[in-house]
């Protein structure tokens, strides 16, 4: 495979518009839902804040809720820059290199290596734009609507992103306490979910 160097890395992320766009095409690989629409609009950048706007109604998102980006008032630029740096060094580096590269503060530069350190431990395959979320039981046998509660059933709980990714797992019960925490780590903050009348999956 070859390297991906810094000079790519430069080409690929000049500014910050370029790191927000690309952030952008990664939550919405498929365009983005527009909430008030009900559908997938098109958005225009608005240039004075990190968001998009629905040109049709008007609503924004924000690319970097939920992320590590959010609420910070250092540049996507310099955290993409950190994030390339951490990812690419093989035997790591510290925090007081992050502050020698990009200039940050050492406070800032501890901040930023703490959380990014974190989301590269993490499972990144969690899905995105339009996912379905359902509930079955199987096996023993059937009593009820859907065999909810029959006795000697095992209730499965099923996650499909469309035209992608499917995790399925069987699980002690169908409660709210059970089914959210699945979802949620699973699922990115900005997917659409799709989910059938279940009362557990109202506080979604």
């Amino acid at each position: 495979m070859e390297r991906y160097t810094i000079t790519d890395f430069n080409k690929d992320f000049p500014n910050d518009d370029a790191c927000l766009e690309w952030l952008k095409n990664h939550i919405y690989p498929n365009g983005i839902f527009c909430e008030k629409c009900n559908k997938i609009t098109k958005h225009h950048r608005i240039i004075s804040r990190h968001s998009y706007s629905c040109d049709i109604c008007g609503h924004h998102v924000h690319p970097t809720a939920g992320t590590i980006f959010e609420k910070s008032t250092t540049s996507l630029k310099l955290w993409f820059h950190a994030i390339y740096l951490m990812s690419s060094t093989r035997c790591g580096i510290s925090a007081k290199q992050i502050e020698r590269e990009t200039g940050v503060t050492y406070k800032t530069a501890w901040r930023m290596f703490k959380q990014i350190r974190i989301m590269l431990e993490e499972d990144h395959n969690n899905m995105s734009g339009h996912v379905e979320a359902d509930e079955t039981y199987i096996g023993g046998k059937r009593h009820g609507k859907r065999g909810r509660g029959a006795e000697g059933k095992t209730p499965v709980a099923g996650i499909a992103q469309r035209n992608g990714k499917i995790i399925a797992t069987a699980i002690p019960n169908v409660k709210a306490e059970t089914l959210l925490p699945m979802i949620k780590e699973s699922v990115l903050p900005n997917a659409v979910i799709y989910t059938d009348e279940l009362p557990s999956y109202n506080k979604l």
